[in-house]
């Protein structure tokens, strides 16, 4: 069976917090902890993916695998198909992919290996992580939420609270399975309608009808989108059992 690459995709210009991949929890960037988790997991390789030399600079000087895009991006699933094809042209051949957000620091290698098994059981050609969320938190427009049907497919994606009256809601996490040909295919598209006035990634394949598997995760994970989310994830970090398997290689504080 083929590889699996994982891909760790940051930029410094996000406009709800400007600079966060490089922001530190318990002493180490955040995209180090999402980047050194997923080497942790079953992934042959693992890759940052980013348009900036500040951090590409970082990740010489930390030992890091690292792969420079082009700044036009405005989808990660774009950025992680230039990322597989730079990497192709150096003879690295992957199967699968997997995107690791590099603002959910508190992924789990468990995770990112059953997403992996699922993807390579059922031959899919997209399998997008989701987890079960209150009413609540269904009602913020950060959150995006999935409306799932038969066969665990993925019926829709929105930031407004689908299904309307439900009692479960779905929310889509930033953990996503491609083939190597899926993810080239997205690439290919034209960006949709849908896709562009929700800012779901994910909206081009089903306005294309391709098929999104969904992958229910008993984990919850915070995303760092704004600050206020960064300081409730630095206080969920407290016993991590991941966290002492990596820390020591940043003890010495190259860091930024």
């Amino acid at each position: 069976m083929g590889k699996t690459l994982g891909v760790v995709p940051v930029r410094m210009e996000s406009s709800r917090f400007p600079g966060k991949p490089l922001q530190l929890i318990h002493g180490i960037p955040m995209l180090a902890h999402c980047y050194e988790r997923a080497l942790l997991s079953d992934c042959d390789a693992v890759y940052i993916s980013t348009p900036n030399m500040e951090i590409v600079d970082w990740c010489k000087q930390m030992n890091i695998s690292c792969v420079l895009t082009g700044s036009h991006h405005e989808r990660a699933t774009d950025r992680a198909e230039e990322t597989l094809r730079i990497l192709e042209k150096q003879n690295n051949i992957f199967e699968h992919i997997v995107l690791v957000q590099g603002d959910e620091p508190q992924v789990s290698p468990n995770e990112i290996n059953s997403i992996i098994s699922t993807i390579k059981k059922t031959n899919a050609s997209v399998v997008n992580t989701v987890i079960q969320v209150d009413s609540t938190e269904a009602e913020s427009s950060d959150v995006v939420k999935a409306v799932i049907g038969k066969d665990n497919n993925v019926l829709i994606f929105s930031r407004s609270k689908i299904p309307f009256n439900g009692e479960k809601f779905y929310r889509q996490m930033g953990m996503i399975a491609f083939s190597n040909r899926a993810l080239k295919e997205y690439s290919a598209l034209t960006p949709t309608y849908h896709e562009e006035l929700e800012s779901i990634d994910m909206m081009r394949f089903l306005d294309n009808d391709i098929s999104i598997i969904a992958h229910e995760s008993f984990s919850h994970v915070i995303g760092v989108d704004r600050p206020k989310d960064l300081e409730k994830v630095i206080s969920l970090f407290d016993g991590d059992k991941f966290l002492s398997s990596y820390s020591d290689k940043y003890s010495s504080n190259k860091l930024i």
